[in-house]
């Protein structure tokens, strides 16, 4: 159950916009993992939790840095914490971000959320959800 006080608002068009960013971010990241690789590790810039609902799947997606380190043919999640040896990678812009995807077009985010990442949604349509 939510509080009075917490704020929800929905984005439309916010699920492209962040594709859109994503695009952009993907070269810095497999720059990135070209050098991570050789020590046996990844960074993934989107971690998504998908929980069963009675309205059928709820997508939630974090975005950040997320390290995974290889064991035999599989990837295993390693944390937030940058493995020792690798280098820093570059800024994403995007750290911290957290939404719920409503479709492929429209987020809902958490008004403090959507404050410190405002410029990211600038131009589309915002309400509270």
């Amino acid at each position: 159950m939510r509080s009075s006080e917490e704020c929800r608002l929905i984005v439309y068009g916010g699920a492209r916009r962040l594709e859109e960013v994503l695009d952009r971010v993907k070269e810095k990241v497999y720059e990135y993992n070209t050098i991570a690789g050789r020590h046996g590790y990844y960074l993934k810039p989107v971690h998504k939790v998908y929980r069963r609902t009675s309205q059928g799947v709820k997508v939630y997606e974090y975005y950040g840095r997320y390290y995974w380190r290889r064991a035999g043919n599989r990837l295993v999640y390693a944390g937030t914490v940058k493995p020792r040896g690798l280098p820093d990678p570059e800024p994403l812009g995007i750290e911290g971000l957290s939404v719920i995807r409503v479709n492929d077009e429209d987020i809902v985010v958490d008004c403090t959320v959507y404050d410190r990442f405002k410029t990211l949604f600038q131009g589309l349509k915002a309400e509270r959800y």
